[in-house]
């Protein structure tokens, strides 16, 4: 097993373009922690914080054409070695999925790789359809028409 999954999903998807390794990046990274740059978080207590409830904001960039996206970095760990610090905080991806399928003003989410000097997006649509309930993805039908 890799240090970098998240990562070498970006890197497999920066090569290839296929969809299918656009939806194992957008997979694992809904698994997965991200680094993000929280100005909110919690005064820690002893040596760790973890923030289990409350509203917590993150940062967003505006990338290349101007639309304001969360920034969130791959494979936290890795990212610090290999660029330093950029972030303050570990979250969800499932979670900043639901931020930015919820923001009024985001437009999605920016992946900054850990391994090389590559970031991906994630579309608010995008977000949007990954968090909606399962029955919202496609009308019903009524029973009485047929396809």
């Amino acid at each position: 097993m890799t240090e970098t999954p998240l990562s070498d999903a970006m890197t497999a998807h920066a090569d290839s373009g296929t969809p299918e390794s656009y939806d194992r990046f957008i997979a694992l990274f809904r698994a997965s922690t991200v680094g993000v740059l929280s100005d909110n978080l919690p005064e820690p207590e002893g040596r760790t914080s973890v923030t289990s409830a409350g509203d917590i904001r993150v940062s967003s960039t505006a990338y290349g054409d101007g639309r304001d996206r969360i920034m969130t970095f791959a494979d936290p760990e890795v990212f610090l070695r290999t660029y330093g610090p950029r972030f303050n905080a570990g979250i969800a991806g499932e979670v900043l999925l639901r931020m930015a399928a919820a923001s009024p003003n985001g437009h999605g989410v920016l992946v900054n790789c850990a391994t090389r000097e590559i970031s991906l997006l994630i579309s608010k649509e995008t977000a949007q359809a990954l968090c909606a309930p399962p029955g919202d993805a496609l009308p019903r039908r009524p029973w009485w028409k047929r396809r």
